[in-house]
C-alpha cells in the first residue's frame, strides 16, 4: 500500500481573506515559511467555514497524514471542532505546538469585560486555554512578558513576529519627509499622540506629511488635525504596503504605556524593518528592547513632544536614519524573517519527535 506523505497542519483560527490584521498576517506568512521547508496544510477561516474544513480534513483521513500540528489560537474561544482536532492529534501522539497571541482577559482595566455576552466569551476563552495547557506539547507566545501570565509545566518559548525576507529596500524619501503609521486608530495605540506630534513636526518642517494606514479612522474624527493637508488616511492590507513604504522617511509606533502594551510585540515593527524603514517607537519595554537590540530605530517617551523630537531628529539626520533603516533590514534578512520563524517551529517539532523537547523554559 502506498504511504501518504506526512504533513504539518496549521490550524489558524482566523479568516485570512484579507490580510489587514496582525493574526491573519502571522498565519499567512508562517504557513508560507513552513511550506518552503516541509509539506504543510492550512486549515483556517471564521468559525463556520473552519468547522467544515476540519471535519472534511478528518473524514478524508487527515489524521493519518498529520506529522505535527501548529495552532494559532483565537483571541476568544476555540470551537468544538478545533478542540476535537487538537484532542485527536494528542491521542495519536502527534506533536502539538500552540501559539497564544494575547490575554486581554487578564487586563480588565484596559479591556473592560462587561455584559453577559462578554462573560460567556471570557468563560469560553478560559476553557479553551485550559484545554491548550493540557493538550499541547509546547506553548509559544509573541513575548516573554505575555508568557508570564500563563504559568505551565510545558515547554514555553517565544515565537516573535517576522518580516518578509528579500524585499527591496527603497531609498528613504526626504522631500517631502513622510512619516508612516500602520495600525488601529485608538487611544491605546497612541493615534492622537502621533497627530499631536505631527503638528509640532510640521511647524518645523512645513512639507512633512503623515501617511496613516488604518481599518477604521473613526477615533480620529474629532482631532483638530484630522483634515490637515499633511495627513492622508486610508485602508490597505499588509500585501499592499510596499508602495507606501517606498515613500517613507520613517515609521512610527506610538503605543501608550500600560501593563498590556508593555508586553506587546507588534507585527508592524518587523514589517517596517523588512522595508528598510527606520523606526520611532515609544518605550514599551518588550518592543523597545528589540528596537534597541537591533539598533533599528529610536525609542522615546510616550508623549507628543518626545515623539516629535524623535521624528525631527531622523528627518534632520539622514546618516542616522539610513543607518537605523539598514540595521533593521539586515536583521530581517539574517534572523528575523518569517522564514526564520518557520525554521524555529520546524526545529521545535523535530525536537519533540526525537523526545528531546524541553520540559519547560524559564521566562527570560
Amino acid at each position: 500500500m502506498k504511504h501518504s506523505v506526512k504533513e504539518i497542519v496549521v490550524l489558524g483560527m482566523f479568516d485570512l481573506s484579507r490580510l489587514d490584521r496582525a493574526q491573519p498576517v502571522r498565519i499567512h506568512n508562517l504557513t508560507l515559511g513552513l511550506r518552503a521547508l516541509a509539506p504543510t496544510t492550512l486549515i483556517s477561516g471564521d468559525r463556520g467555514p473552519r468547522r467544515q474544513a476540519i471535519l472534511r480534513f478528518l473524514r478524508t483521513g487527515g489524521l493519518r497524514r498529520m506529522r505535527a500540528l501548529y495552532v494559532e489560537s483565537s483571541t476568544s474561544t476555540a470551537t468544538e471542532s478545533d478542540l476535537l482536532l487538537i484532542g485527536l492529534a494528542r491521542a495519536a501522539r502527534i506533536p502539538i505546538i500552540i501559539f497564544i497571541p494575547d490575554g486581554y482577559q487578564y487586563f480588565p482595566a484596559i479591556f473592560p469585560r462587561a455584559g453577559l455576552k462578554m462573560a460567556l466569551l471570557d468563560a469560553g476563552w478560559r476553557v479553551s486555554n485550559a484545554a491548550y495547557l493540557r493538550l499541547a506539547d509546547a506553548l509559544v507566545f509573541p513575548s516573554w512578558g505575555l508568557a508570564a501570565y500563563f504559568p505551565t509545566a510545558q515547554w514555553v518559548d517565544t515565537l516573535l513576529p517576522g518580516g518578509v525576507k528579500g524585499l527591496i529596500a527603497s531609498p528613504l524619501a526626504w522631500e517631502p519627509p513622510t512619516i508612516v503609521y500602520v495600525g488601529a486608530a485608538t487611544y491605546r495605540y497612541g493615534s492622537d499622540l502621533l497627530l499631536d506630534a505631527m503638528e509640532q513636526v510640521v511647524a518645523r518642517h512645513p512639507t512633512a506629511r503623515c501617511h496613516f494606514i488604518t481599518v477604521d479612522a473613526t477615533y480620529l474624527k474629532e482631532h483638530p488635525a484630522r483634515h490637515a493637508s499633511w495627513l492622508t488616511v486610508e485602508q490597505r492590507a499588509s500585501d499592499q504596503l510596499a508602495s507606501v513604504m517606498a515613500t517613507a522617511t520613517l515609521a512610527v509606533i506610538p503605543l501608550r504605556r500600560n501593563t498590556y502594551n508593555d508586553l506587546a510585540m507588534p507585527v508592524k515593527l518587523f514589517d517596517s524593518m523588512a522595508h528598510g524603514v527606520p523606526l520611532v517607537v515609544t518605550d514599551c519595554p518588550d518592543m523597545a528592547a528589540i528596537v534597541q537590540e537591533l539598533q533599528s530605530g529610536l525609542v522615546v517617551a510616550e508623549n507628543a513632544m518626545a515623539l516629535a523630537t524623535g521624528i525631527i531628529r531622523l528627518i534632520e539626520d539622514a546618516d542616522l536614519a539610513h543607518r537605523l533603516g539598514r540595521n533593521g533590514y539586515d536583521a530581517v534578512q539574517a534572523a528575523h524573517a518569517w522564514s526564520h520563524r518557520a525554521e524555529q517551529l520546524l526545529h521545535m517539532f523535530e525536537q519533540l519527535e526525537s523526545g528531546q523537547g524541553h520540559a519547560h523554559s524559564a521566562h527570560q
